[in-house]
């Protein structure tokens, strides 16, 4: 930052980073605000629940691809421009969203969103860097994606208010207004001009459309599949395929490239491969949280506005973990922050593992608050860790990291979710089986329950025979209930194991990485004495 318009205008620094943390937001919350609230909102769209889900895979399909695109676009048009545009096509495609009354418009403009929501990541980041001094870097970058990932929780805290405002539309009245609110921001506080570079080059225009077809294809996959089912659909299979085709023809002509859209070299050198490896495992286990916890309250009949607690919680762990992380990353460096991450999701994962059918959201503060916190601390991990090998090397792999970086961090998602849902599907069949098969009807105590629980609607239901067979309904949603909750704690169980792996794997590596370094280490002070 410049010292001498700083000190011209000594509120600069805060108007910066105010700048940062609502662009942030505005970003975080045109995702969240629509994934994290399908089912209050298919209703609006007279959608079915797979037909809704749609629009969570619409946003994620053009995201997946879009951080590269907009990377470019910066380098090469220089960041004002970038930062007028984007803003304005955020906010745009924002106020479409109120004109949206079908499903096939919402989704179109969920897939538009998706790509103008991307530089608003890069913005708030830009903006919290150059608010604060070159040596506070880290912190900045740690600050500005915890203002990415908060509106994840914070969404569901303040979405019923929204929806009964405006149901679908009402979401979007807050989006832009956040977006007016940063377009402002941008024309009072600008940015110091960047210098330009050139960043495209005519092979882009056939490697770029195969690299996001491929990309698109497989976010779709992995999206879809747990609610088409993975063998029961065979489009599945034909767009697997056609992903995996289109991602072999990219590999095959950015190999032969001088200047690649995505150095995949680098990408799959040793350390990189690691990186993304944990990465995608990681957002894998902590689909815990967003997937297995939601499911479950959703079975035992809780909503966003039971859940209102227990994510304003989440929401107050994940910001204490990015805190955490900065005071430990300042003190130990980078690596025990995704050790002890994974420690404290083994222990939310153990705690949750013991949920039953009288289960509130009161019984997982604890646990999820303690799992927010390790969210917080492995993604700062995962960002000190990461950008350290690209600055050390003159920033010349950035865009390669930051694409994989963002690919890694939405694949993960997906296949958390998916991971979550199918592996709940097939418990719950398998225990809804065992349990069935010790519920004969022939015995006394099974026919004596359905009896007690026929007697429950003796007011509305005057036939005997009626009420039998209310009674048996009733049971079979008893049972369906309880299988349900014992597939959600197998999962959680699942999820503790995998955090166990995790946590000494990761151990495993630190250890190696400080052993390296000390040879490193004693060689200048031998050679200085």
């Amino acid at each position: 930052m410049n010292e001498s318009s700083s000190s011209a205008r000594p509120h600069l620094p805060l108007a910066r980073a105010a700048a940062g943390v609502l662009l942030g937001l505005t970003q975080g919350f045109g995702l969240y605000l629509v994934s994290n609230n399908l089912s209050g909102i298919q209703g609006s769209l007279g959608a079915t629940a797979a037909e809704a889900s749609w629009l969570s895979t619409a946003y994620f399909a053009s995201a997946l691809w879009a951080t590269l695109l907009v990377t470019k676009v910066r380098l090469h048009f220089g960041l004002r421009v970038f930062a007028m545009a984007s803003l304005w096509l955020f906010l745009v495609v924002c106020a479409l969203h109120l004109a949206a009354d079908s499903l096939g418009s919402a989704l179109a403009v969920r897939a538009a969103l998706g790509l103008a929501a991307a530089p608003l990541s890069t913005l708030a980041i830009y903006y919290l860097m150059e608010a604060l001094p070159q040596r506070l870097a880290p912190v900045a970058l740690l600050l500005g994606f915890a203002c990415l990932q908060v509106p994840g929780p914070l969404s569901r805290v303040i979405s019923p208010e929204l929806l009964e405002l405006g149901r679908w539309h009402g979401l979007f009245v807050l989006d832009v207004a956040l977006a007016l609110l940063s377009l402002a921001a941008i024309h009072a506080v600008p940015l110091t001009p960047q210098p330009r570079q050139p960043a495209f080059n005519r092979g882009d225009l056939l490697a770029f459309p195969l690299y996001a077809v491929g990309l698109g294809l497989l976010c779709v996959v992995i999206s879809q599949g747990r609610l088409a089912w993975w063998t029961d659909a065979p489009w599945l299979g034909q767009c697997l395929a056609a992903s995996i085709v289109f991602m072999s023809l990219y590999a095959l002509v950015d190999l032969n490239r001088v200047n690649p859209l995505v150095d995949l070299r680098w990408l799959a050198s040793p350390y990189m491969v690691r990186f993304i490896i944990a990465v995608l495992l990681f957002r894998v286990v902590l689909s815990e949280q967003t997937v297995g916890v939601v499911g479950l309250m959703t079975v035992l009949g809780q909503s966003n506005e039971q859940m209102r607690g227990l994510f304003g919680f989440v929401s107050v762990g994940l910001l204490a973990g990015f805190l955490l992380a900065i005071v430990i990353a300042a003190k130990r460096g980078a690596s025990p922050l995704a050790v002890l991450a994974g420690l404290m999701v083994l222990a939310a994962a153990l705690m949750d593992s013991d949920a039953t059918a009288v289960s509130r959201p009161e019984q997982f503060y604890a646990s999820q608050t303690l799992l927010a916190v390790g969210l917080g601390l492995f993604f700062s991990a995962s960002l000190l860790m990461g950008f350290g090998p690209v600055l050390q090397e003159g920033s010349r792999h950035l865009v390669t990291f930051l694409a994989a970086f963002s690919g890694a961090q939405v694949l993960g998602s997906l296949l958390g979710s998916a991971w979550v849902a199918t592996a709940v599907a097939e418990r719950q069949t398998w225990h809804y089986a065992a349990l069935a098969q010790h519920l004969p009807i022939g015995d006394p105590q099974v026919a004596l329950r359905i009896a007690q629980l026929g007697g429950s609607v003796a007011r509305v239901v005057g036939d005997p025979a009626a009420r039998a067979l209310q009674g048996l309904s009733l049971l079979q949603q008893q049972v369906t209930r309880e299988s349900f909750v014992l597939a959600y704690n197998d999962v959680f169980l699942s999820t503790a194991v995998l955090a166990a792996a995790m946590a000494l794997w990761l151990a495993v590596l630190a250890w190696r990485g400080r052993r390296a370094a000390a040879p490193a280490a004693v060689a200048p002070a031998a050679a200085s004495s």
